[in-house]
């Protein structure tokens, strides 16, 4: 019997190894990068990056961050996300040159582990449309302000260049913003004095002085040095569980995007949004001049579909919607009537400032380019006035040709007859009643068709 069990011991000893193998015990840990403005397309990419790494039950997820910031909609929905996540997420400021600027520093303080590379910053969280100067600077988060002091500036000067106050607007837009991020704060047992700095007076702060100020709790040079610092931490809140994280050994898994991520993305760049809502209107407008034909139809409905779903995506200011309405009904004026070009002027100028106003936000990101506003003006101007006026033309004229294009035209009698009989035009006899005698080579005018009898009159 004994060697019998020794064969049993030496047999478990090398199978239970291989079932852990294959079974694939080993921890893993996803890792999904950030490497831009945050909007429609990260924030779903995240989202989904999230779900599956929970699914897939990893140690840890990792949102690798480099961002200048972002849109509020996408990064309230992201943050959303991490607070219900079952799984813990760090965000790490990464690679070195990295910074989470605005929207990203509200991520960094929403995940449960905070870090950064040596060479990263974090900070400028006020609110892009808040506060006169400060929302110039804003607009370029995480860059300084290129103003310099000048001594010769009269007192004048000093006064025009002072800050304004903010309006009763601004003040809630900022009080909700720091709000938002003590709560974050006070979540995480952060600092939450600097973290209401940052939004009020765009405080930045490098990684060595974050970790000083209890901003964040690691600096790592990668991800395999952050791993390995993270070995054994348990994180308290974690779908209202603590969690012992086991990262020493894990398996990295990079998240790459998909076909869904770069689709969204081209489609909630404004320029591409833009584009589409306007090429969308100009085709069906063709179609509308030429019926009968389809395609310009058919093309307008799919461009129309795709930029409205994208411009909903998008912080869209009605009042940019409301002027390029303004604008195209001012074009179509301009066809319609002898204006002298006052019409089109004004739509010209309704056009392009609701184009450049269509975007409700400071990130340049976000922004329509003022080339693609210039051109896309011009070119709908034109076409709305010469194709309105065309089609204007056009029904004036009337048919010319088939049965009703015989309405109005002359015709020559083919022989006397007193009220019924036969005349010729458009190449063609046709049977004709008259309500009083006519000769042979009289001229006469169709008034009216009835099936193939025409309805003349004489020529006065």
């Amino acid at each position: 019997m004994k060697p019998h069990s020794t064969c049993s011991r030496i047999f478990l000893t090398l199978l239970v190894p291989l079932l852990f193998a294959v079974s694939g015990a080993t921890d893993e840990v996803h890792v999904v990068t950030i490497d831009d403005a945050i909007g429609p397309a990260t924030s779903d990419h995240f989202i989904r990056s999230l779900e599956e790494a929970s699914e897939a039950e990893a140690e840890l997820l990792i949102l690798r961050l480099n961002t200048p910031g972002g849109l509020v909609s996408s990064m309230r929905v992201m943050i959303e996300a991490i607070l219900g996540s079952t799984i813990p997420v760090a965000t790490f400021v990464a690679p070195d040159g990295a910074h989470a600027a605005s929207a990203g520093t509200y991520l960094t303080y929403a995940s449960h582990i905070a870090a950064m590379c040596p060479v990263s910053n974090i900070g400028s969280s006020t609110p892009g449309s808040v506060g006169g100067k400060l929302s110039t600077r804003l607009a370029f988060p995480g860059l300084p302000n290129f103003q310099t002091p000048d001594s010769t500036s009269d007192e004048n000067d000093d006064k025009n260049d002072a800050p304004k106050e903010p309006s009763a607007m601004e003040k809630k837009v900022m009080e909700d913003a720091v709000a938002y991020i003590r709560s974050l704060a006070e979540l995480r047992d952060r600092n939450a004095e600097w973290a209401e700095l940052s939004v009020r007076e765009a405080a930045n702060l490098t990684s060595s002085k974050a970790l000083e100020l209890n901003v964040i709790e690691y600096i790592a040079t990668d991800v395999d040095d952050l791993l390995t610092q993270l070995h054994g931490k348990t994180i308290a809140n974690v779908g209202g569980n603590e969690v012992t994280l086991n990262t020493l050994d894990a398996t990295v898994v990079e998240i790459e995007t998909d076909w869904r991520y770069e689709i969204l993305k081209v489609l909630t760049n404004p320029n591409v949004a833009y584009l589409l809502l306007i090429v969308g209107i100009n085709a069906i407008i063709i179609e509308l001049y030429n019926p009968g034909l389809g395609g310009a139809g058919i093309l307008g409905i799919i461009c129309l579909l795709l930029g409205a779903y994208a411009m909903h995506m998008l912080p869209i200011n009605y009042a940019g919607i409301a002027l390029l309405a303004v604008g195209l009904v001012l074009f179509i004026a301009e066809a319609l009537t002898p204006s002298y070009g006052i019409f089109g002027l004004g739509g010209i100028i309704a056009f392009g400032a609701g184009s450049l106003l269509l975007m409700d936000t400071d990130i340049p990101a976000f922004q329509i380019s003022m080339g693609l506003v210039f051109g896309i003006t011009t070119v709908t101007a034109l076409l709305m006035i010469f194709v309105v006026r065309a089609a204007v033309k056009h029904w004036k004229r009337g048919p010319v040709s088939g049965l009703e294009a015989v309405v109005g035209q002359e015709a020559i009698v083919a022989e006397d007859f007193a009220t019924k009989g036969r005349v010729f035009t458009d190449g063609e006899y046709w049977n004709a009643v008259c309500d009083e005698p006519v000769t042979k080579d009289e001229k006469v005018i169709v008034k009216k068709i009835d099936g193939l009898i025409l309805t003349v009159e004489k020529v006065t």
